[in-house]
């Protein structure tokens, strides 16, 4: 008699919360946008909506910010900036597959141009012209850092998620190349810069940084396996490509919110934090809080010489001494400086610190008032005695 009840008891559940995802899951939206001179449609959901901006989050993963204005006609209507038109339905948001997700690839990235794709069967796909060979080499440190900064921080208590998105690492075979295409993005790249994480498009874009792809291009020779060894023997590739990874897994997997205006800071500190390459290794890096010695030779540099009456305080209110080609690299090896610090003497705090960002939204406020009240309410108020100890923590390194 039980079995006979069962079945449509299990139909009666299923509809139940089958109805409750829809009802709980954002609604899909359709915009269509003016982008570079060109009409764009694009199905996603909307991130924020106010009276000065207007943030849409493609099913790829790519976010798009408009301008918002209030005109006043009567009532107040806010017009967005270079949206043509948007409707909404019911179908709830579901971001793309990783075989949809290499389609609309295909389409950006022509392969009649070059291109080829490589799955991972991680989060991760490539798009590259370089070789297979040095495409398969970055996809392997790339799953490696998803896999390995994930748990390093969920064992710290941190809470952490899968990512929503399938992740793009776009590998071109030159710096020209690479160059150009940070130009069509609208990225400022820094002269000696070989990489980046662009937070908009979610993607990490890097080229051959060995040469070798240039260079046998140039002589009519096929890459092998052997070739791209020199990847391993070249520890500051392998820092290049493990910093934006760090950037993009980070923000995928929630350690910090991507829609917020996050503490430059934190995430650069924990970049080069990671970024030590280990060539011990076969795959030439392991997880954790190595001593950084260009970074930590760097700070000691800039702390002997600086007079500011707390850097620490100036740093983590200035995002934009980070993109300042006087004040970078300081404040990078201050980043790191603090990073490890806080790693190292004070990890329950810093969990803490990481979960207050975590819990952000892009209504919350962000202010130097605000920046510091988040950095005492888990560090304390006591600037001098902290200060005091990082110094002391720093001369023992």
């Amino acid at each position: 008699m039980k079995n006979r009840f069962f079945f449509p008891f299990l139909v009666l559940v299923l509809g139940f919360i089958f109805a409750f995802s829809l009802e709980t899951a954002p609604a899909l939206e359709y915009v269509r946008f003016i982008q570079d001179g060109k009409e764009r449609n694009e199905e996603g959901r909307v991130i924020i909506e106010g009276s000065k901006e207007f943030g849409f989050e493609a099913r790829d993963g790519q976010f798009y910010i408009f301008a918002a204005e209030i005109i006043r006609s009567g009532r107040n209507v806010v017009a967005v900036e270079n949206i043509v038109a948007r409707r909404r339905d019911h179908v709830p948001f579901v971001p793309y597959t990783k075989a949809e997700m290499l389609e609309r690839l295909k389409e950006e990235f022509p392969p009649s141009e070059g291109y080829h794709f490589l799955d991972t069967h991680g989060p991760f796909i490539i798009v590259y012209t370089t070789s297979r060979a040095f495409a398969n080499r970055c996809g392997t440190l790339l799953e490696r850092v998803h896999t390995e900064y994930a748990t390093y921080w969920r064992r710290r208590d941190v809470k952490l998620t899968a990512p929503e998105f399938p992740l793009v690492a776009v590998v071109l075979s030159s710096e020209e190349r690479y160059r150009q295409h940070a130009v069509q993005e609208g990225i400022n790249l820094f002269p000696e810069q070989r990489a980046y994480y662009h937070k908009l498009t979610n993607r990490i874009v890097l080229y051959d940084m060995t040469g070798q792809q240039a260079f046998q291009e140039g002589n009519q020779r096929r890459v092998n396996p052997n070739d791209v060894l020199e990847f391993l023997t070249q520890p500051e590739n392998i820092k290049t490509v493990v910093h934006e990874a760090v950037h993009q897994v980070g923000f995928n997997i929630g350690m910090h919110p991507r829609y917020v205006i996050n503490p430059v800071w934190l995430y650069e500190g924990l970049a080069v934090l990671h970024e030590v390459p280990d060539t011990r290794h076969r795959s030439g890096w392991t997880p954790g809080p190595h001593v950084n010695r260009p970074r930590l030779d760097q700070l000691r540099r800039y702390l002997g010489r600086t007079h500011q009456e707390s850097p620490i305080i100036k740093m983590i209110q200035g995002d934009k001494l980070f993109s300042n080609p006087q004040t970078a690299l300081d404040n990078y090896a201050l980043a790191w400086g603090l990073t490890y610090y806080l790693v190292r003497r004070r990890p329950q705090e810093l969990a803490a610190y990481l979960k207050i960002l975590q819990e952000k939204n892009p209504e919350s406020d962000d202010s130097d008032e605000i920046r510091i009240e988040e950095f005492e309410a888990c560090f304390g108020s006591d600037w001098n005695a902290f200060e005091r100890d990082f110094i002391n923590f720093l001369r023992r390194l």
